[in-house]
């Protein structure tokens, strides 16, 4: 696997039973035999002109000698291309080259002398590769026939020609050595078979088994980089190349990969070992590396692993929001009846002409706290509740853009007190339920404009809603940015937990909710200072890849 494999859809899984392939074997030794008789056909034209006196073969009808030879090179030379072809069928192939390769050899030695000249012994090779290729009866069958051909032909030679009886002994012991190859041959031939499908067998299981270690490696979301003893990128997966930067070529260095990913490695190939160190991808991604060397004792390379630590935290969270779910039946039941006959008491202990003064005031406490008290209820439930997601493709300048006249519209603001800002051209189009997007912003946006006054100024502070993408491929993010104090150090880490808040108002709910809700859209949530001054929330969209997995 090269870089990245992104090309295949998410859904997309590679076909890994293999079909196998049509057994080459027959062919192949089909093709051999056909090799052997274009050079038995060569020879004999050759032997034919060489001119030896006597001849070594031959001597007795040199013409028919002649055009055997030449025939038989002739037809080979042509059924070298149908065997390449493989048409016709291979049976009618193999067939027809063993009758003519019979027909061949039996005239070759009644043109020299009968069986006594020894030119029998061709059929050998003939009938041993035929009968691995075809079935015993029909390697029998072949080697019964050459054998009655050749007694044949030694029978006709001895009649018509210049063959002396004796050739009968060795035309006999010819055609026992046929039955013994044809015998042999089937043996043997049936055991190359069996291990030539075994091989092919094995070699579609090894694809198989690469395919789908690869189709893993390349969906699985533990971020797998391989590097060689040169700091080249040999592999990586997608998880790998998410929230890195990424450049062109095959082998790109690490640092081009990732800057603090190669700082590291180093300090890991410095010190031995490296403790689980978290830092942070191009991207704002949480990472924690893990070094493995290939082959210790070697410099064939490292095994990197990038562990997503937002992976335990989802689970945290999980356990935490069924937990949660558990106890909202206990509040709506323990809290909030007790709290509707306690608000509705003390709107009639209100109204009496009797509270007056002080302890008119007490009741206005009272009806503040019921109602806060109901509002955190309200809110956990809400929580409880947030699982079901109608994600929907947003075109989120349009989108925002309306959000941003309901709420000036909502709090009395004028355009300046609220500006929206694209930062890259053409639409941005983002997958998010739009009622869960909408109760995010708000919140960051009343929270803006709560807590995001600048202390010198009276008036509505100015809010930014800015929208861009990130150098990770398509991830799109959206800011909410105020001219506030920003928030101190020692409690930014902390604005996410439920229940923690620093005004005697609040819920301590709203951002640890607008958190939970971009969580289950795939998104993330984080918060970050500005150098200049003020508070900057951003909301990072999924990726459609993080929709699928």
């Amino acid at each position: 696997m090269s870089q990245s494999s992104p090309a295949a859809a998410a859904g997309d899984l590679p076909e890994l039973l293999l079909s196998t392939v049509e057994d080459p074997l027959p062919w192949r030794l089909l093709h051999i035999l056909n090799l052997f008789h274009m050079v038995v056909g060569g020879l004999v034209v050759a032997l034919y002109f060489s001119g030896g006196r006597p001849p070594l073969l031959g001597d007795t009808n040199p013409s028919l000698f002649l055009w055997t030879g030449i025939v038989y090179f002739s037809f080979s030379a042509l059924a070298s291309f149908s065997v390449r072809a493989r048409r016709p069928a291979f049976s009618v192939q193999a067939y027809t080259q063993l009758g003519a390769d019979i027909v061949a050899v039996a005239l070759l030695m009644y043109s020299s002398g009968g069986a006594s000249s020894g030119l029998g012994g061709l059929l050998f090779v003939s009938i041993a590769i035929n009968s691995v290729i075809v079935s015993q009866r029909a390697s029998i069958a072949f080697a019964a026939l050459a054998t009655l051909v050749i007694l044949g032909e030694q029978s006709f030679s001895v009649l018509y020609g210049s063959a002396i009886p004796g050739g009968y002994t060795q035309a006999g012991i010819t055609g026992v050595i046929l039955f013994i190859a044809a015998v042999v041959g089937h043996y043997l031939g049936q055991r190359l078979r069996e291990s030539e499908a075994l091989a092919v067998r094995r070699g579609v299981d090894l694809r198989n088994l690469a395919q789908l270690n690869e189709y893993i490696i390349r969906r699985m979301r533990t971020g797998v980089v391989v590097v060689d003893d040169a700091d080249r990128v040999r592999l990586v997966n997608e998880a790998g190349l998410a929230g890195f930067s990424r450049h062109p070529g095959d082998t790109p260095h690490i640092q081009q990969l990732s800057p603090r990913l190669k700082q590291a490695l180093d300090a890991w190939r410095r010190d031995g070992q490296l403790h689980a160190t978290v830092f942070t991808s191009e991207d704002g991604k949480p990472i924690i590396p893990h070094f493995t060397q290939l082959a210790p004792g070697s410099n064939s390379g490292t095994l990197i692993f990038l562990e997503d630590p937002s992976l335990l935290n989802e689970q945290v969270r999980q356990m935490k929001l069924a937990a949660l779910g558990r106890l909202t039946g206990s509040i709506a039941h323990e809290i909030r009846n007790p709290l509707t006959a306690i608000s509705h008491a003390n709107q009639l202990l209100a109204e009496s002409p009797v509270i007056r003064g002080n302890d008119r005031r007490l009741t206005e406490i009272i009806a503040e706290h019921a109602l806060r008290m109901d509002r955190i209820v309200e809110t956990i439930l809400q929580l409880s509740r947030r699982d079901s997601v109608r994600a929907e493709e947003l075109e989120l300048t349009g989108w925002l853009r309306d959000f941003a006249a309901e709420f000036r519209d909502r709090q009395g603001l004028d355009d300046a007190a609220l500006a929206v800002q694209v930062q890259t051209d053409g639409g941005m189009r983002v997958r998010m339920d739009p009622g869960h997007l909408h109760q995010v912003l708000w919140n960051l946006a009343e929270n803006a404009l709560r807590y995001g006054q600048p202390p010198a100024v009276t008036t509505a502070p100015g809010i930014e809603l800015r929208i861009g993408r990130r150098p990770a491929p398509g991830t799109v993010e959206l800011d909410v940015l105020d001219h506030g104090p920003g928030v101190p150090r020692e409690i930014a880490e902390h604005i996410f937990e439920p229940f923690y808040t620093s005004s005697p108002r609040g819920t301590g709910l709203g951002l640890f909710i607008a958190r939970e809700l971009c969580e289950c859209n795939h998104a993330r949530l984080v918060y970050e200072p500005r150098a200049e001054g003020g508070s900057c929330f951003r909301i990072l969209f999924g990726t459609s890849e993080s929709w699928l997995t």
